[in-house]
């Protein structure tokens, strides 16, 4: 992540510069005709990459030191991917800066770009511009704020790291998936989790009511290790969604923000919450979710096998009653889940 204002900052220091720096390239593979996943050191380490020096630096005594000249020094497996040279010795940021800054004028709003770059003999760069969308910042056009007077017994969850903020009242439907469940599935199920939740999504009642989708780490994602593997189309009818991150052996599944998946999340005005249930702060109600009559058989009865994964819950008829509602507060950045039942018609 590199600040137009700041480039030089990083969010990382020491070793964790080496941790969090990219480690695979997506390319094609000319010679076999296919898609390939691959290491970047096993790519770029044989020598006929002219700009290696500007993407790369040399970690030593966890600390990144950067190329002086154009040979990288220093064992492939010592490398890490940090573009600080390629900041510091070209003109990148300043031209994406003029970029930004033309087309945020003509469209009146902040965007969203994305560009290849190329270098020339002099550190020039040229820059061609593949997309560009408006930037639709998390946050909620109204003024909301958390309800101070719930009872515990009312509250679902609370969040309070990367709010979108909104506020929705009558959520009739929760689909939640069992994080700790999931973790054990084997992998064919997982792979067909998501289009069970597309099913779910384009269900008749679904479109007629509200729902708020829950599940494991990131969704969206094409690695099913890391969440559920779901497309947008697969969950555009939520009103709310919700990504649980649930701590295994220490590990906290990174979340969606920043994606492609994201923006249109925010662009459809879904609200997103990142739930991390070992936070006391979180209270999350896990026999709610874990124990509440699941209603898939009666929808789904061909997916019987996912029954102990997945649990669809009709929340009035659970609560004789009472309907979901999600607040959440962008500037203060918390949120609430709670129960309530809506008020009688005068």
């Amino acid at each position: 992540m590199i600040a137009i204002s700041h480039p030089h900052l990083r969010p990382e220091v020491g070793a964790k510069v080496s941790k969090y720096s990219q480690h695979y390239m997506d390319l094609i593979d000319l010679k076999n005709n296919q898609f390939k996943t691959c290491l970047l050191t096993d790519v770029l380490s044989d020598d006929d990459y002219p700009d290696l020096h500007l993407l790369v630096s040399t970690m030593h005594d966890h600390y990144p030191y950067d190329p002086i000249s154009k040979k990288v020094l220093g064992s492939k497996d010592q490398w890490a991917f940090t573009f600080n040279n390629l900041i510091r010795q070209t003109d990148l940021v300043p031209f994406i800066r003029k970029i930004l800054v033309k087309l945020e004028e003509a469209y009146g709003q902040p965007v969203d770009i994305e560009f290849t770059a190329s270098i020339n003999s002099t550190n020039r760069i040229n820059i061609n511009l593949v997309q560009c969308r408006p930037l639709y910042l998390p946050g909620s056009p109204e003024e909301v704020s958390i309800p101070a007077s719930l009872d515990r017994r009312q509250v679902l969850f609370r969040a309070h790291r990367m709010i979108c903020g909104g506020s929705v009242d009558q959520i009739r439907y929760i689909l939640y998936i069992d994080p700790r469940r999931y973790t054990h599935l084997d992998y064919e199920l997982k792979k067909s989790l998501g289009r069970l939740v597309g099913q779910i999504n384009r269900h008749p009642l679904i479109r007629s009511n509200k729902i708020m989708m829950m599940g494991p780490g990131r969704w969206g994602t094409s690695n099913i290790a890391l969440g559920v593997n779901v497309s947008y189309a697969d969950i555009d009818n939520a009103s709310v969604l919700v990504e649980v991150a649930l701590e295994e052996e220490g590990h906290v599944p990174e979340v969606s923000y920043g994606t492609h998946f994201f923006h249109d999340l925010i662009e459809a005005r879904i609200i997103y919450l990142p739930v991390y249930p070992a936070d006391p702060v979180a209270d999350l109600q896990r026999k709610f979710f874990e124990t509440s009559s699941n209603i898939l058989p009666e929808w789904l009865p061909e997916a019987g096998e996912y029954e102990e994964i997945l649990r669809l819950i009709d929340v009035p008829r659970v609560t004789e009653g009472a309907f979901a509602q999600v607040v959440a507060d962008p500037q203060r950045q918390q949120a609430v889940c709670f129960l309530d039942k809506p008020s009688p018609p005068i």
